[in-house]
């Protein structure tokens, strides 16, 4: 699940982005891009292809897919409940249902923990709560042209500002958008993952993928579910010309509108800007 990686030495301390999870086994590489855990409480889809529709089922895919974790629920119930401390903090945390962990209590307590991830602690958020010194001028109209011109907003739905709407957070939506497997944009050709086309054989899913938060957009390249796009600049120029399709690529089913933007290299710059002002703040 891990798209950050580290390595450190006594003197040195590296991160570094993966393009696609890296798989249990030795130089694998998963399906798609690793999506950030922030704000997942809050949505009612998990995985790029909506396949599970709470989070606890979310746990169970990872936990016991062969090539993600390749683990046991059942095991891992045998060997906390091996150390008194764990056996003590889940009867504590589960009252009445004694006998430690078992497999839906690890499912839950790990979702609760997800559930957690939802600070809206950005300076977006206490501009929104009425400290107006928060945002720029750039910030500022970078937001006007987010839910404006640039039409960001229409499937990037705020608080989230991502496929969940508000105020009942009850759907979370997938869009086509036609993403290209490399960033050519002369010869591409559309990414070959289906997406939600893999799990329901309908043509108005075919390359559907979830819309992704944009909160903590900053520090989560690279980006899509192929992670195709390495800076938001390349992001915001696949949107600007109009997607696949006005990338030249035959995308018949596609969600997004295949017109230009026509946003100059300003108007993109204060689009970023203002993505840069959903990043939490400690």
């Amino acid at each position: 699940m891990t798209r950050n990686c580290m390595m450190h030495s006594p003197s040195l301390m590296i991160f570094w982005h993966l393009t696609k999870g890296a798989g249990i086994s030795n130089g694998r590489v998963l399906l798609r891009n690793t999506p950030t855990l922030n704000y997942v409480g809050m949505q009612r889809g998990f995985f790029y292809d909506l396949k599970a529709g709470s989070l606890e089922d979310q746990v169970i895919d990872v936990v016991h897919h062969r090539q993600e974790m390749n683990g046991s629920l059942e095991q891992a119930a045998l060997i906390i409940n091996s150390r008194k401390g764990y056996h003590r903090l889940f009867n504590n945390a589960y009252p009445g249902q004694s006998g430690g962990a078992d497999p839906w209590k690890i499912q839950h307590a790990i979702a609760s923990y997800l559930r957690s991830l939802s600070p809206f602690s950005s300076r977006f958020d206490l501009y929104m709560r009425g400290d107006h010194k928060q945002l720029s001028a750039d910030e500022k109209a970078g937001f006007n042209l987010f839910m404006g011109k640039a039409k960001c907003g229409s499937c990037h739905f705020a608080p989230l500002f991502n496929g969940t709407q508000s105020p009942l957070f009850i759907k979370s939506e997938a869009e086509v958008l036609g993403v290209p497997a490399d960033t050519d944009t002369t010869g591409t050709m559309i990414d070959p993952d289906l997406g939600r086309y893999a799990l329901y054989a309908y043509p108005q899913y075919k390359h559907a993928f979830k819309t992704a938060t944009l909160r903590n957009i900053t520090k989560t390249a690279p980006y899509m579910h192929n992670g195709v796009y390495k800076s938001l600049e390349q992001v915001m120029d696949f949107y600007n010309r109009g997607g696949g399709t006005g990338l030249g690529l035959k995308v018949d089913n596609q969600t997004l509108s295949s017109a230009q933007l026509n946003l100059t290299k300003a108007e993109i710059q204060q689009i970023i800007a203002f993505m840069g002002a959903l990043e939490d703040l400690p």
